[in-house]
């Protein structure tokens, strides 16, 4: 009897200590979830706090609604679909709207990098780093902006007189300027109603003007709000190809006594470039379409990182 006494409380330690150990497995086991579900939860949210810091800012919408909402803050208006990227800028540009991006961005900065949130944090740390005016303390000269993967950027210069796509050597870009992948450029220059202006002649030299097997290449110059305009209609308008490989230019001007306006100067290469210091203002429009899709086009003066430090995360878009 003793020894079946003895056998009966060893076999009941054993269960006892079995369960024990069941027990404690399943604590670790929930322990472990717990970890895990932590972690996925905080990179979620950094993801998340990126993505959009990225996406209201530093990316340029494809879609309507929402780039209605991103072109009333830039410097031009523009527009995107999947092989084709259009601009519409303003020469001279107007100081006021160079002075105003600069305050967006630099606002957008402070609101991105505040933890503040009237005493709610999300335990994300924000950290901003764009270009700088002189009204802000900085010495930027310019606005970029980058096309990729044409990996083609997009200038506007704080002479304000200027703009225009060029091959791009960033960082950002995986491979060179591909100029086998264009299809097609249009440049579009329209005259403001403006009673001063006085253009009367255009000349150009388009080379590879008449080589099919060079991209096609559109001119167009409206000036049917220019009522002292006297343009040849012959000369409005050119249909023909370019070779990237060379530099074409474009000058719309004023010959004769007594001219007011200022010449606009336009270059065809592998982007193109518009110049323009006149007193009244023109729009110039510049549309490129590729072979290959357009991926992005995005503002590569603000660089964003959100990081949780109590799980070491970290997302960047540099």
């Amino acid at each position: 009897m003793m020894r079946k006494g003895v056998l009966f409380s060893f076999m009941a330690l054993l269960l006892v200590l079995t369960l024990f150990s069941l027990i404690d497995a399943l604590n670790s086991q929930r322990s472990s979830a717990k970890a895990n579900a932590s972690l996925s939860f905080a990179m979620q949210a950094a993801n998340s706090k990126f993505e959009n810091v990225f996406s209201d800012f530093i990316l340029l919408d494809k879609g309507p609604a929402a780039r209605l909402i991103d072109q009333r803050n830039l410097p031009f208006s523009y527009s995107t679909d999947y092989n084709s990227v259009s601009i519409v800028q303003e020469l001279p540009l107007r100081q006021i709207v160079w002075n105003d991006y600069f305050d967006l961005v630099n606002a957008f900065k402070i609101f991105s990098e505040d933890s503040n949130y009237d005493a709610f944090f999300e335990g994300l740390d924000v950290k901003v780093q764009t270009v700088q005016n002189s009204v802000w303390g900085g010495t930027t000269q310019d606005l970029n902006f980058l096309l990729l993967p044409q990996c083609l950027h997009y200038n506007v210069p704080s002479a304000l007189t200027s703009t225009g796509f060029y091959a791009s050597s960033s960082s950002d870009c995986k491979a060179v300027f591909d100029a086998s992948k264009i299809k097609k450029y249009v440049i579009t220059v329209r005259v403001r109603k403006a009673s001063f202006e006085d253009y009367n002649r255009i000349t150009y030299n388009i080379a590879g003007f008449s080589n099919p097997s060079n991209p096609a290449f559109e001119f167009h110059f409206i000036d049917s709000n220019c009522t002292r305009c006297a343009v040849a209609d012959s000369n409005k308008n050119l249909n023909g190809f370019f070779d990237p490989s060379q530099q074409s230019w474009i000058k719309i001007k004023c010959s004769g006594s007594g001219c007011k306006s200022q010449d606009i100067n336009l270059f065809i290469n592998q982007g193109m470039q518009a110049f323009h210091s006149g007193t009244y203002r023109i729009d110039v429009n510049f549309s490129l379409t590729f072979k290959n899709f357009i991926d992005s086009f995005y503002f590569t003066d603000f660089n964003a990182s959100v990081q949780n430090k109590d799980f070491n995360l970290l997302y960047a878009n540099r």
